[in-house]
Formats: C-alpha cells, sequence, structure tokens
C-alpha cells in the first residue's frame, strides 16, 4: 500500500496541480491544501493564514490541527461530498475527498476563514472540542491580532467554493485513476478500508476506557472529551463505525459481564445487577430477559 501513497504524492505534486491550487486560494480568500488520508501535507501550503502559520508551530495546538484535517477529511470521505466544519481554533474549514474505487487516499483541506455572522447559515459542527482561545490571546497577544485578521466569508460562498474544489478533484483522479486502480488490483497487501481504521484509532480511548469503566454511570459529553472531539461528532462517529449508539454498546458490555458472573452460583443475582452498574435489580432482571429471551435465574440453569 505504500506505493500507492508514492503515487498520490505524484499526481498532487505536479507543477500543473500546484499552479491551479494556488490561483483557487488568491481567487477565494481560501488557504488549500492537499492531504494524505492521515492529514499529513502532500504538497505546498496555498495563501496559509498568518494566524494558521503561527498556531501550526505550537505542539500543544499543531497536533489538534492535523487531527481536525485527518477527521475533516475522513468525514468527507464517509458523504463522498465536501464537507464543511469548524476547527478546533474556531475557524471554518472544508474538506473534499480524494477516492478511487470507493478507497479515501486524501482530500483537499481549504478554509481557514471566519463565518460572516451577518448572514444566514446552516449550523456547522466542530469535530474537536474548541480550543481556549482567550486563554490562548492571553498569553501570545500576537495571535489575537492575526486572528482579527482572518477573511471572513458568507456561507454561501463557502458552499460554492467547496463544489468548485469537488470539480478538480475529479480533474485530479480522472487521468491517474485507472493507473492507480490498477496497482490497488495488483497489490500484494490487502486494500485496508482507511476510514474504516481511522474512525476506531479516534475512539479506541474511548473503548479502553470502557472496558475498565463499564459499571460506572456514562455520559456522551465524558467519553467525547476522552477522545477530545465534540459530543455530536463522536455519537454520529461511534454510530456510523459500530451500528449501534454509544449507550447500546455499553448496555452489551454489562450484559456480558453478568453472563459470566452468572456462571458462579454462589453470587446472587442482585449482586450481579450492582456489579455491572444496575442498582434496580428488578430492572436488571426486565433488561437481561428483553436481550437474551429468559431471566439470568434461567440463563444460569440452561449453562449450568
Amino acid at each position: 500500500m505504500n506505493e500507492t501513497w508514492i503515487n498520490l504524492y505524484d499526481t498532487v505534486k505536479t507543477a500543473e496541480f500546484q499552479h491551479i491550487q494556488d490561483n483557487l486560494a488568491k481567487s477565494t480568500d481560501l488557504a488549500i491544501i492537499t492531504v494524505d488520508y492521515k492529514g499529513r501535507p502532500l504538497n505546498s501550503h496555498s495563501e496559509c493564514s498568518e494566524f494558521c502559520s503561527h498556531i501550526r508551530i505550537l505542539p500543544e495546538y499543531a497536533e489538534l490541527c492535523e487531527k481536525c484535517d485527518s477527521h475533516g477529511g475522513l468525514e468527507a470521505a464517509r458523504s463522498k461530498k465536501p464537507f464543511i466544519y469548524m476547527c478546533h481554533a474556531n475557524i471554518v474549514d472544508i474538506a473534499v475527498p480524494i477516492i478511487i474505487n470507493d478507497m479515501y487516499l486524501g482530500a483537499i483541506m481549504a478554509g481557514q476563514i471566519k463565518l460572516d455572522q451577518n448572514e444566514p447559515s446552516p449550523a456547522i459542527e466542530a469535530i474537536y472540542r474548541l480550543s481556549d482561545l482567550k486563554k490562548l490571546f492571553d498569553e501570545k497577544p500576537i495571535l489575537k491580532t492575526l486572528y482579527e485578521k482572518l477573511p471572513t466569508i458568507s456561507y454561501s460562498k463557502i458552499e460554492a467554493s467547496s463544489k468548485i474544489l469537488q470539480t478538480i478533484c475529479q480533474y485530479m483522479v480522472q487521468n491517474p485513476g485507472e493507473r492507480l486502480l490498477n496497482e490497488l488490483t495488483i497489490a500484494s497487501e490487502p486494500v485496508v478500508d482507511t476510514r474504516q481504521r481511522n474512525s476506531s484509532e479516534l475512539l479506541l480511548p474511548a473503548m479502553k476506557y470502557l472496558e475498565e469503566h463499564f459499571s460506572e454511570k456514562q455520559t456522551l459529553k465524558h467519553l467525547a472529551q476522552i477522545c477530545n472531539v465534540s459530543d455530536s461528532y463522536f455519537s454520529r462517529l461511534f454510530s456510523k463505525t459500530y451500528g449501534i449508539s454509544i449507550m447500546k454498546y455499553v448496555e452489551s458490555l454489562r450484559l456480558n459481564h453478568a453472563k459470566q458472573l452468572l456462571l458462579n452460583p454462589d453470587i446472587t443475582v442482585k449482586y450481579v445487577a450492582l456489579s455491572c452498574g444496575y442498582e434496580d435489580a428488578s430492572y436488571f432482571i426486565k433488561l437481561f430477559k428483553k436481550a437474551t429471551g429468559i431471566t439470568p435465574q434461567n440463563y444460569r440453569r440452561t449453562i449450568g
């Protein structure tokens, strides 16, 4: 698969595409860069704002910038269309996926702009929790000045720009597409769905936490914080990745643990319920029966 990424790099590194990207950035007031599926730059940044240039050299924020690029592209890959979102620094970005043979290889990332609040626009989702800009500006006043200099654009113009970028993405893969498809077909290493892999990696901290704390009361807000993403994005990504809601997943962890405890005939059903996070044994019995079709006691008899 490494050869695939080298070929993608060769594709977007061409002087022709860099020239198109540079001119588009100048004409739209958007900063534009092309990244691979991990959010790593594949060419030179066109019209990168001074604010983002400064914030990306700060280690504690640079990682968040790269993660926003990565998961913005991931979300665009899911829908196979441009994804407009708010980055951790409270500025608007656009991710337009580069997809060949239903495989996400990277994205054109654009934005570094502020939304014009004087025009109506739909709510824009924030993938990651917003950074504390007040604290950042207090520590580094220059960043506040640079933030205020960011261009302000209406949502309608942002949306129109995203459609232009989508057309450019289609142009990018039109010629090299057939060559890349052939290489993917004959590759000795199995093709991996990077969208699924990236989703699992992002959710991994919460999954590990739940394995150890499934019996405790959980909130969506806390689990999202563990993964350093917004509540809404965490909930939506979890459901898309695993096919169930986060609370249903916690319930399944608890019931699986309950089944293990019921193997011990000396443990009471009430103790099993408490150990799995249910203070009301009657509610636990009802829940267990709904999930398995039998009560905990009957389940114990069937395996005894």
